[in-house]
């Protein structure tokens, strides 16, 4: 561990390198200090001095705490101690349970003595509220807290009768979520990052297979087959595994054939190592800084992917199959948008012939007399009755034909 400017406080990073701070004092247990610690100008953030402080007077407001006795039954301490134990949370992904985890114990800070089977809707908006300046962690509040109210309506007998966490709108509700990118964007990437490199390969396979950061860090050799890639997505994989059967596009071949590759992975370290899923995700992150494209991420491929799909004419049912998706409204979302943007393009076209007519203004024929254009209507039928060029429609006729 590794001192910081502060007292009793150090850094000690997880075996990712994901950062820690920890208040640590002879005597007391340590507390994690969950807040940012560095606003990216060398400055400590006050969110994180107020957590600091607050650790640090509850360690000197009284005696040493001694050994974390058993939860007591009704409380939510209780009541997440139960859900750690049960089969439904042991089935979910390693990273899963330990993103539920950080969100439920820092919950359980204040809530945990309280009693769970009191908590109601209003108790639930109140805690989102109190984590309005973060919105996403606010909103992730209430999705974990209704996983974990869901799962506790279903027990034999029933631990709680109704779901507080149910109706609760979003915080973040008008955000559209990770950036999607644009053809310029994967343009860029592409120019910067060429064939043969590993950055090229991973927006290749992400790009091509519309595959989750999750699949791409452990889709190797051994999931070809004739032409096609076929793997299991890892997510919801014990729960609700999902098979994925897609043929393997030119691009993606051409990337594997110039691209050093690992014997069960695509995708390895410079030493030959599979990377972890939160260790390819940093890379992506690396990878699109040095492309110049801060706002883009691995994510933000899988969505561009769904719109290439939806922009090509795919139906609903054929996205899912490609995607893994479960529910049709998420393919049809993309649909709908793709469907609005040609409406659009084809309406200013449109536009744009009725603004644009290729062709010679009437208005030398409307001063001129009635003697005068009956003797060309004249000469005119009579070209048309000797197969002239007066039976055929002018450009602006045809124009004109349109907007009436």
């Amino acid at each position: 561990m590794i001192k910081t400017r502060l007292r009793y406080c150090v850094y000690d990073p997880d075996p990712r390198g994901n950062p820690r701070y920890y208040v640590r004092k002879n005597g007391y247990k340590k507390v994690r200090i969950f807040e940012k610690f560095d606003d990216g100008r060398g400055n400590i953030t006050e969110a994180f001095m107020k957590a600091y402080w607050a650790a640090l007077a509850a360690m000197d407001g009284g005696a040493a705490p001694s050994k974390k006795e058993v939860p007591r039954e009704d409380t939510f301490d209780w009541l997440v101690d139960q859900y750690y134990r049960s089969n439904a949370f042991k089935r979910l992904e390693v990273t899963t349970q330990s993103d539920k985890r950080s969100v439920l114990a820092r919950f359980c800070m204040t809530a945990g003595p309280l009693p769970y089977k009191k908590f109601r809707q209003q108790d639930v908006a109140n805690s989102q509220l109190k984590r309005k300046e973060t919105p996403g962690a606010a909103d992730k509040l209430v999705k974990v807290l209704r996983a974990l109210f869901n799962w506790a309506m279903k027990q034999d007998p029933p631990l709680i009768s109704a779901n507080p966490a149910t109706g609760i709108k979003k915080l973040n509700a008008a955000s559209e979520g990770f950036h999607t990118w644009t053809p310029d964007e994967i343009d860029t990437y592409r120019a910067y990052h060429p064939i043969g490199t590993t950055a090229r390969l991973a927006l290749e396979i992400m790009i091509n297979v519309g595959a989750r950061i999750s699949d791409a860090a452990y889709i190797g050799r051994q999931h070809e087959s004739g032409g096609e890639l076929r793997f299991t997505a890892r997510k919801n994989r014990n729960r609700k595994p999902t098979v994925i059967e897609v043929p393997m596009m030119p691009d993606l071949v051409d990337a594997l054939r110039h691209t050093k590759t690992g014997d069960f992975n695509y995708l390895v370290t410079e030493h030959g190592r599979p990377f972890t899923v939160n260790g390819l995700g940093n890379r992506m992150r690396e990878w699109c800084d040095a492309a110049g494209l801060p706002q883009c991420s691995a994510h933000g491929l899988r969505k561009a992917a769904a719109v290439i799909f939806a922009e090509s004419g795919a139906s609903a049912p054929e996205m899912c199959a490609v995607f893994g998706w479960s529910k049709l409204e998420t393919a049809e979302t993309y649909i709908r948008n793709a469907q609005k943007r040609k409406m659009a393009s084809n309406a200013f076209a449109r536009l744009a012939d009725y603004r644009n007519p290729k062709s010679v203004s009437f208005s030398r024929a409307e001063n001129e007399s009635e003697t005068n254009r009956g003797e060309k209507h004249g000469k005119s039928m009579a070209k048309n009755k000797n197969g002239g060029p007066g039976g055929t429609r002018t450009p602006n006729q045809a124009v004109m034909s349109r907007r009436l």
